[in-house]
């Protein structure tokens, strides 16, 4: 059974649910990025410049329409609203305002294309909102799942374990850390000096020190080191398994500790660098180019030259190409 969007959110606040997903963004967010005319063509020129300056005076920017979107990673899909602004004869973007998709269905025509989306918010009739008006990012839909999968879906279960897990590590240590004392003697002993040892006990808490008989032995009930352990080594293993069904690997989440790690964790951060690069390009087309540049660019001029939204290389594509 998949996680519900309540579960989900709170998965949101899991520590290392929460450090996988910041990972992925900011790793997708640490390139550069531009605005590339569609030709060299005044025509072009001008609208991509025409572009560049909507950007520089909306609220936000593009990494901040990025960064709403990429919230499908956690949430399957993404919705964001596009709201315009009449500023002497052109419309510009005043901002992008990202909205919470669990109030939106979608309609789609027989070739599975997006027609409309419906909203409806708790208390309020349903209403039905046209495409254009929205920017929609899907994170790895497929026909069964039109709106996206979360990557937290395979990380639910995992999830579930380390926190049985942590509950039960708890209880283990509230048990073991404070130890029983446990107080040996001889058959035969008058009962009230077994109360009386029994007191002294009690209260060794309170006390610096205390005195018994050579014949009263004193110890304590506590827990094994090795039972420590293995709830750690267990809830390790589930935390490798949650970055590694977002992230696609582990090491650049893990401590490390084996010998080699240096060279495994290269090869672990080729795997995240090659997956990075396929989710900026389809950000740069599917969203950019296409949801918020062709029609600030088609409102205002018509359909023509549209320009294109591109990252640039960064130093760590040297490891996808084996440079490093």
């Amino acid at each position: 059974m998949n996680p519900s969007f309540a579960e989900i959110a709170e998965m949101e606040r899991d520590a290392m649910v929460q450090t996988a997903l910041t990972i992925k963004k900011q790793a997708v967010l640490a390139a550069d990025f531009k605005v590339v005319p569609a030709t060299s063509s005044t025509l072009a020129r001008r609208n991509a410049l025409f572009v560049e300056k909507c950007f520089e005076l909306m609220e936000g920017n593009p990494r901040t329409i990025l960064a709403d979107a990429m919230d499908a990673f956690a949430r399957g899909w993404s919705v964001l609203e596009l709201d315009y602004l009449l500023s002497g004869d052109a419309l510009v973007l005043e901002r992008v305002s990202p909205k919470n998709p669990l109030h939106f269905g979608l309609e789609a025509d027989a070739f599975g294309r997006i027609t409309e989306l419906r909203m409806r918010v708790p208390g309020e009739d349903e209403i039905t909102l046209p495409r254009s008006r929205f920017v929609l990012f899907m994170n790895r839909p497929s026909f069964a799942h039109p709106k996206g999968r979360s990557d937290l879906i395979p990380a639910w279960r995992h999830y579930e374990a380390k926190r049985a897990l942590q509950n039960a590590w708890r209880a283990h240590l509230e048990r073991f850390a404070s130890p029983t004392v446990l107080g040996r003697y001889a058959r035969g002993l008058p009962s009230d000096e077994q109360a009386s040892v029994l007191s002294a006990l009690r209260g060794l808490h309170e006390n610096t020190a205390v005195v018994f008989p050579s014949e009263i032995e004193v110890s304590t009930l506590h827990g094994r080191e090795s039972d420590n352990n293995a709830f750690q080594d267990a809830i390790e293993f589930h935390n490798r398994e949650i970055a590694r069904s977002i992230l696609g690997q582990t090491l650049t989440t893990d401590e490390g500790r084996r010998v080699g790690s240096l060279a495994l964790g290269k090869v672990h951060l080729q795997v995240l660098m090659l997956q990075i690069e396929a989710i900026r390009r389809e950000l740069a087309d599917l969203v950019m180019t296409e949801q918020v540049i062709r029609p600030l660019v088609e409102l205002n001029f018509g359909p023509g030259d549209v320009p294109r939204f591109e990252f640039e290389a960064t130093p760590l594509s040297a490891f996808r190409d084996g440079v490093v």
